[in-house]
Order: C-alpha cells, then structure tokens, then sequence
C-alpha cells in the first residue's frame, strides 16, 4: 500500500512538472515565439541602426510600431496572439528564459549578425 502510495504520488509530481512546462494550443509554441521574438528585435535594430540614422524626419515611434506589424503579418500572428502568449511567456519564466537564450544563441552566429555602419564582420 505503502508503495502504491509513492508511486502514485511521484506519477502526480511528474506529470504536474510535465504539464507546467505544456503551452496551450492559444499560445505560440516556444519554436514559433523564438522566431517572432527574433524578428522583432532585429526589426527594431534595422530601425534604429539603418532607417532613423538615414532619415530623422521619420517618426521614431510610429515607425517602430510599423515594422513590429510587419514581422507579426509575416509570421502570420495577429497582435493579440502575440499579447496573449508574451503574457503567458512573462507567467513562465523558466520557458521564456529558454526562448531567450535561443535567441541569444541566434545572435552569436555570424552569419545572422548586421553589421552597423562603419562596421564590418570579422575576416573568417
């Protein structure tokens, strides 16, 4: 009985454990927001690096909200899906901390680094 007991309650932590880490069908999968996320902050360095250095007359805020819709129509995520599933991401820090350091890895590599002006990648 004893045993039974153990068993049972360890099957009941396990799966709570599991079922913590599960995104629900409503939420972008953690694959999908690492792109969105990825997009987004690269969008936000194209602006800030590339177009309002180049044109100061551009509205820095409106343009920024710009090129974040046009990373959410290209991945095919209305705003409110993004919302929705950063909030939940903000719940859950252990799996945004993941989604993050993905990201963080994606930003290493040299091939997906844009350079700045007056900079250029390191000879290989």
């Amino acid at each position: 009985m004893r045993s039974l007991l153990l068993v049972l309650m360890s099957s009941i932590l396990l799966w709570g454990c599991m079922n913590d880490q599960a995104v629900p069908p409503s939420i972008l999968s953690p694959a999908k927001m690492e792109v969105v996320l990825f997009d987004m902050l690269r969008s936000g360095n194209l602006v800030n690096s590339f177009l309002l250095t180049k044109d100061s007359s551009l509205p820095k805020e409106q343009t920024h909200i710009n090129w974040l819709n046009k990373v959410l129509t290209f991945h095919n995520v209305s705003e409110q899906e993004f919302k929705q599933s950063f909030a939940y991401y903000q719940r859950h820090p252990e799996l945004l901390a993941r989604v993050m350091d993905s990201i963080s890895k994606r930003e290493e590599d040299p091939l997906i680094k844009i350079s700045k002006p007056g900079r250029t990648l390191p000879a290989e």
